[in-house]
């Protein structure tokens, strides 16, 4: 009997042993199945994530304004934390309250409730979206072929940059979206769907389309469909903030600077379009957004019905040309760190900011900081939590990478119109430093497969494409194609500053020779001379200092986000010039040989003229006319 029960007794320990392990084995699953993951994609685990955020935040204090991290896993939040001051000047320290601008990152709210439509049958991708537009909306297509919600979500519809209208400063001078939008339409110069170049207008676009097929305005669309459906009571899309007055509040108590800690002063600006830049909120809202993006398994997304469009949204409709290498999903851009993940950036007038998801293992962060353009946070520290692409040797010979070498130009700029300058202004050049290391605009590029080619120390793409012949024709990353710039285009601005400088030059001998000559001839008591031209070439003179003061004041304006309208005048102003340009030339032509004046006058007449031709030139070739 006493055998029996230590048998008894140690067949009982041993299914309790065998529940206990299998108990475990079951958690395993489970905790899998809830993600259960306990390190970033870089490898740092989630229970140091605070530590290194915390550092890499202390050791950039001498350098940041106010920064905002939050970070999701498994469907949740694990860290939300802000650093730095709102205020510099009023020492107003930065909290998770604290209200940031999410820039171009809200246009991922857009591609949302695109999907959500989609789902609904309301809006189909592939459909021409002049199908769902009021007659006539376009005035400036260029192609007569289907713009598609895809042509929008991977900013290939066509359409050039504009450097106007895009900002307002008093909320008064608002337009409704689609007012707005057709104040702002841009030319088309591309062909749908053949040049990918980041489009403000496209997304904006996308937006009206909920409009028109919500019946609501995109502002209420959002806070009724994503912003109440999340909890997101501290974030606003209206430019004005009149969703969200808590919000519009919260924004007066952050000011933006410079990467240099410079208050920028006028650093609140109304986008006009503004589904393409205008929300505002919390990091932590930031993040129930992302959260909603990547449920934890066996959990479904509030965004939809279903799980399976969100799927759809976030899987690769792009690729880069002639490859399966994906660059686009549905708007959010794809990019590899350690893993391969989606991201967005955001730029306004003094904030940046920068969302990244795994969609595989459901991380994800929100970078956002009150300094225009930063980089340390919205890269680098995306770069250390995420990780750097680590790319594999590759199993084939690699091109001497001097073949892309040169200089390249954004397909995301103005091609016709006064500010397409600024194309010129801002090119790309790349070096060889070897055969397979380039240095592209300062930074250095490895090449991990034929034209393929990644930043060393961060991460980042660049595909150089190529046309039958070998040659390269342009080079893409997400976010946009370039061109190479070669012959005379290359060239092209150095000449027009040559050109601008040596008219001025003339203007001022010709205005200092004629007040010397004057002054001479008044001490000397002559006779003045009997030409007209005295008065022709001092006219001349005057309107070229016209010109260049004009000019200069456009750029200043044009640079500080004025509108269009109010800057008309100027335009119109090198319109006059021109015509009292040719007029003078026509003068010159048809009287200076019967002209009784002097041969030093007759110079000086003639390099009035010079300046005249040169800057009628600058304005016809630089479109500073319209």
């Amino acid at each position: 009997m006493r055998e029996y029960n230590r048998y008894k007794g140690l067949k009982q320990l041993s299914v309790s042993v065998l529940a206990v392990i299998l108990l475990l084995l079951l958690a395993v699953p489970a905790r899998a199945a809830e993600g259960g993951n306990d390190t970033a994609p870089s490898g740092t685990l989630l229970s140091s994530l605070a530590s290194v955020i915390d550092t890499y935040a202390a050791d950039r204090r001498q350098t940041t304004a106010a920064v905002s991290v939050a970070v999701v896993n498994d469907g949740r939040i694990v860290f939300n934390q802000a650093y730095g001051f709102a205020d510099i000047e009023h020492e107003t320290a930065a909290d998770t309250d604290t209200v940031f601008e999410w820039g171009s990152c809200s246009k991922l709210l857009v591609w949302t409730s695109v999907m959500q439509l989609v789902e609904q049958g309301k809006l189909d991708l592939q459909q021409d979206i002049r199908e769902y537009l009021p007659e006539g909306f376009f005035k400036k297509l260029k192609v007569n072929k289907p713009i598609t919600l895809l042509n929008l979500m991977h900013h290939n519809a066509g359409w050039q940059d504009r450097a106007t209208d895009l900002f307002y400063f008093a909320e008064e001078d608002l337009p409704e979206l689609g007012e707005a939008l057709a104040l702002f339409e841009p030319r088309q110069v591309y062909e749908p769907g053949k040049v990918v170049a980041y489009s403000n207008y496209g997304a904006a676009l996308a937006a009206y389309l909920v409009e028109l097929q919500s019946g609501q305005s995109f502002y209420i669309y959002v806070k009724e469909h994503i912003f109440d459906v999340l909890g997101m009571e501290h974030t606003s899309i209206h430019p004005a903030q009149r969703d969200n007055e808590a919000v519009d509040a919260a924004r007066n108590k952050i000011q933006g600077y410079t990467t240099k800690l410079k208050l920028i002063k006028k650093n609140r600006g109304y986008i006009g379009i503004y589904p393409a830049g205008s929300a505002i909120g919390t990091a932590g809202d930031a993040a129930k957004f992302l959260a909603a993006l990547m449920p934890a398994a066996g959990d479904y997304t509030p965004l939809f019905q279903s799980n399976t469009v969100l799927r759809e949204m976030l899987s690769p409709s792009l690729n880069y040309d002639g490859t399966d290498i994906p660059r686009i999903a549905h708007g959010f851009f794809e990019v590899n760190h350690t893993v391969p993940a989606l991201e967005h950036g955001g730029n306004t007038l003094g904030f940046s900011s920068k969302f990244t998801i795994d969609p595989a293992s459901g991380f994800g962060m929100v970078v956002m900081t009150n300094q225009y353009n930063e980089w340390e946070y919205c890269a680098g520290l995306t770069d250390k939590v995420f990780g750097t692409y680590k790319p594999q040797a590759s199993s084939v010979d690699l091109p001497d990478s001097v073949q892309v070498e040169g200089e390249y130009q954004s397909a995301r700029r103005v091609v016709h119109g006064f500010t397409k300058l600024l194309g010129y202004l801002s090119t790309m050049k790349i070096v060889s430093i070897n055969r397979n290391v380039i240095d592209f605009n300062d930074m250095p590029y490895k090449q991990i497969e034929p034209y393929v080619y990644v930043p060393v120390r961060q991460s980042g793409f660049a595909y150089f494409v190529r046309d039958a012949q070998g040659a390269v024709v342009k080079v893409s990353n997400p976010y946009f194609d370039s061109f190479p710039l070669t012959g005379l285009a290359a060239q092209r601005t150095g000449i027009s500053v040559i050109a601008a400088g040596l008219g001025a030059l003339l203007i001022m001998f010709a205005m200092i020779s004629g007040f010397v000559r004057w002054i001479i001839s008044r001490f000397r008591r002559a006779a003045k001379p009997s030409s007209g031209f005295n008065q022709y070439y001092l006219w001349m003179n005057i309107a070229g200092l016209a010109f260049i003061v004009n000019n200069i004041i456009l750029g200043y304006r044009t640079l500080n986000y004025t509108t269009y309208s109010a800057i008309r005048i100027h335009l119109i102003g090198n319109i006059v010039y021109v015509v009292l340009a040719a007029g003078y030339i026509m003068l010159l032509l048809m009287k200076l040989r019967s002209t009784e004046a002097g041969k030093a006058s007759k110079i000086i007449y003639i390099l009035s003229g010079v300046p005249a031709l040169l800057f009628s030139a600058v304005i016809i070739g630089w479109d500073l006319f319209y």
